[in-house]
């Protein structure tokens, strides 16, 4: 679960991944979430004159709009500071004994890996034992030239590989409740591909969601994971679309069917905490209308350190690259008031 940093934007990294992470950096923008106050009021007016929803005008949905955004970015905060967020992290941070270094040599090897020890740390710290045909990974070691270790999808123990995790972390970083169609996200899938966007599928690190590539790859594709659900891999798309559309890929351009005049995209140069609070904040604007929870706040909750995070987050682009996402890539009859 790389995070890197980024210190002349975005561009210098080939992807985008949509995956559990841990925070940091700011740039862009001035627009406080401060206004909200405000936001509140008004909307609360609004709907005590009898408004209906489709009554309130247009700017008001959009209030609506910021209002549910704040509430999200506010959770996340509160979030971060629940016993639950410490006892995911504290799970994590028992896999730190290796060296950085280390973890590159077997990300080169397997980017898939999620967690990974030698034969006597798996038995020893969590009574695990490594699978006879078990895919052995080379570290360097201090006392001798190099090490064998193993992943822990290549172990076995009292629970399974994916119960050993959920019951670590206290939760399944993916976990999406509700349901769509079948038909909504093959539309979806569809109308991406319609737009020159390669969407592939892929076997991915537990803690990996997706990816979608900045112009620095050549190329543009979405990368969703292999095994996850219909709905897991719905959230992660729209989350990609966002960082797409929201102009933090460095993409200029997206055409129809190689028909018609081109849309030209964004360009705007943020650092990756603001980046990943404006894309999930889009995905679960999205989901949310077709009635799924995702795990929006826990995921946001990785990247706030605190409101300051909050202060270069663009609500009005936000609201926009929703709008446009719902038009371009859900059909109207399958969204769901």
């Amino acid at each position: 679960m790389p995070r890197l940093g980024l210190k002349n934007g975005f561009w210098e990294r080939s992807f985008f991944e949509r995956g559990v992470q841990v925070p940091r950096e700011n740039k862009e923008y001035e627009r406080s979430h401060k206004n909200i106050v405000n936001v509140s009021t008004e909307a609360n007016h609004t709907r005590k004159a009898g408004h209906t929803r489709e009554e309130i005008p247009t700017h008001m949905n959009n209030l609506d709009n910021k209002l549910t955004i704040d509430e999200l970015l506010h959770r996340g905060l509160r979030y971060r500071d629940s016993k639950e967020f410490v006892k995911f992290f504290d799970f994590i941070a028992r896999f730190k004994h290796y060296s950085r270094y280390n973890t590159m040599l077997v990300y080169i090897q397997n980017p898939a890996v999620t967690f990974f020890g030698g034969v006597s740390y798996w038995r020893n710290e969590f009574g695990r034992n490594v699978k006879e045909d078990a895919r052995p990974y080379i570290i360097l070691a201090p006392m001798c030239p190099v090490m064998l270790v193993y992943d822990v999808f290549d172990t076995v123990g009292y629970h399974s590989p994916e119960e050993f995790i959920k019951k670590g972390l206290g939760r399944d970083p993916h976990a999406v409740k509700g349901e769509i169609s079948l038909k909504t996200y093959e539309y979806a899938i569809e109308e991406a591909k319609n737009w020159g966007i390669k969407v592939s599928y892929k076997p991915l690190n537990y803690f990996r969601g997706g990816y979608v590539t900045t112009i620095k790859a050549g190329h543009l594709e979405i990368c969703l994971k292999a095994e996850a659900s219909l709905e897991e891999n719905f959230a992660v798309l729209i989350h990609e679309l966002a960082h797409l559309l929201l102009g933090h890929t460095g993409h200029k351009q997206i055409q129809y069917e190689n028909k018609g005049k081109p849309k030209i995209l964004m360009q705007r140069y943020l650092a990756r905490t603001t980046a990943e609070l404006e894309a999930e904040t889009v995905s679960y604007l999205v989901c949310h209308k077709l009635n799924l929870q995702t795990q929006a706040a826990e995921y946001l909750a990785g990247y706030m350190d605190g409101e300051e995070d909050l202060l270069s987050f663009s609500y009005e682009t936000v609201v926009k690259v929703t709008d446009r996402i719902e038009s371009l890539f859900i059909k109207q009859e399958f969204v769901e008031d």
